[in-house]
């Protein structure tokens, strides 16, 4: 006690001690409590024994959870305020449960936005390549009017009808995929004996980024099927070796690597086609 006027705050809790011949047990929580002041000059114990004595008389009878409770008014009050105390808690948990949740739901959310920002992105890509490659054959078409109708012989073996001539005559995997995947096309089989994959898988292929020329080696490979003539065996064989490394290996970069199983596949397969076009 350090000065007048102090309050000291006394809390006793007592459980009730059976007798012997008690035949059971019963629970009791006893609680006093009550504000106290003490003279700053005057020994404390005497005044707060005295005080709680005489709450002691004045103690009533309630409950306590599965306990008979006997409190004077300010144990009450006391218990009243930790009841209320643990409300308030169990309020605070269950709002930052709710939080919790919903964090998790914008996570989530978020995480499927950047998925379908990904798609749009692959989807403006392809648009991209697709309409470059159409954009070539339409100069083409404007240059070979001129040089065939209009007799300006200087456009014969021009740029736009050289790059044209390669779009037109040549594989073009993704390209063709999307007629596929938009049902501009159905014969599927063609496109299997084109490039060795169905649509479907080429344009799996193509999200996951082609930085192990998969395209090259498929565009090739239509090109020169296109014209009809057969393909040495030899060819075949490092075609479908690749394809199978790419099924097997193509989410494992680096892709190119001649050490891995597909970038080694990929090289032997060039090494093959450059030799044979060369004959």
């Amino acid at each position: 006690m350090t000065g007048r006027g102090n309050k000291e705050r006394v809390h006793t809790s007592l459980p009730h001690t059976p007798s012997d011949s008690d035949d059971e047990v019963l629970d009791v929580t006893a609680v006093l409590y009550e504000d106290i002041h003490v003279p700053s000059q005057q020994d404390p114990e005497p005044l707060i024994k005295s005080r709680l004595r005489d709450e002691a008389e004045h103690v009533t009878i309630g409950q306590a959870g599965n306990n008979l409770l006997y409190a004077n008014s300010g144990g009450h009050r006391l218990l009243e305020e930790m009841e209320q105390m643990k409300r308030d808690i169990g309020i605070l948990i269950a709002k930052d449960e709710k939080k919790t949740n919903q964090i998790d739901e914008h996570q989530k959310q978020i995480e499927e936005h950047q998925k379908h920002i990904s798609s749009l992105e692959d989807r403006v890509k392809g648009l991209v390549q697709t309409s470059e490659g159409y954009l070539s054959i339409r100069r083409r078409f404007l240059d070979v009017y001129k040089r065939d109708v209009k007799g300006m012989k200087e456009l014969k073996g021009s740029k736009a009808i050289r790059e044209g001539n390669l779009i037109a005559h040549a594989g073009d995997a993704f390209g063709d995929a999307v007629l596929f995947d938009r049902d501009q096309r159905t014969d599927r089989s063609i496109y299997r004996e084109l490039y060795g994959l169905d649509h479907q898988q080429v344009l799996h292929f193509h999200s996951a980024g082609d930085d192990g020329g998969l395209f090259l080696v498929l565009n090739a490979h239509a090109s020169e099927v296109s014209q009809g003539k057969p393909l040495p065996d030899d060819v075949k064989v490092a075609f479908n070796s690749f394809l199978a490394k790419v099924e097997e290996y193509w989410l494992q970069p680096p892709r190119q690597d001649p050490d891995t199983p597909l970038g080694s596949a990929y090289y032997t397969f060039w090494k093959i086609f450059n030799q044979r076009a060369q004959q």
